[in-house]
């Protein structure tokens, strides 16, 4: 039997995990949640089952991973806009244009997970990363509020309409099966919430 470095061990599971990843949202693309199991994952790698499952404990951990490895990006995008030396109007476009593009390009990941039961350790993720974003926009607004661009309304309820619009938004077009483009909905929902908190009105 073949011995592996520890270099060796670890390109070998990132190769996996990228194998994973690929076919694993593929299928969801093709055939929906329900047709992610770990044979048919298998089967499209062109593994055995028994290899998936030195890599994933069950199906829940390889969605866990999807999940993951779909919305780390959006995290880190949206806390670099977040920080950045634009406007606090412009980061607020900046973070709804880019949540609205990024979930419309993983549409079939968030139409298969949004109507799933969420429960346990992908619960908690979940929250931890609303959260995450929770804080960003929120420095945003705050750092409006002070500058004057923004009306001085409550942070915390701005900042929770403003994400429970997105999240519903979401959750709407993905409990209907039908994603409506971001070039609709991004000037739509940028009026809405950017504007409708503007100091000018």
């Amino acid at each position: 039997m073949a011995r592996y470095s520890d270099k060796q061990k670890a390109a070998l599971e990132a190769l996996m995990r990228d194998h994973v990843y690929t076919h694993a949202m593929a299928i969801i693309e093709d055939e929906g949640l329900s047709g992610l199991t770990m044979e048919r994952l298998a089967q499209q790698i062109g593994v055995s089952r028994g290899t998936i499952y030195n890599y994933f404990a069950d199906r829940d951990a390889v969605l866990d991973y999807l999940e993951d490895r779909t919305f780390q990006p959006l995290l880190e995008e949206t806390e670099r806009i977040a920080a950045s030396d634009a406007s606090p109007d412009a980061k607020l476009a900046a973070i709804i244009e880019w949540v609205l593009r990024s979930i419309d390009e993983d549409r079939a990941l968030v139409m298969a997970v949004i109507p799933a039961e969420r429960e346990g350790v992908r619960a908690c993720k979940k929250a931890k990363r609303q959260r995450q974003v929770q804080d960003a926009v929120e420095r945003v607004i705050r750092e409006g509020v002070e500058q004057g661009v923004f009306a001085p309304l409550e942070s915390a309820v701005v900042v929770q309409t403003f994400l429970g619009a997105i999240s519903g938004l979401i959750d709407a077009m993905a409990l209907s099966g039908e994603f409506l483009p971001p070039d609709r909905t991004i000037p739509v929902v940028t009026q809405i919430l950017v504007g409708g908190i503007s100091n000018d009105r």
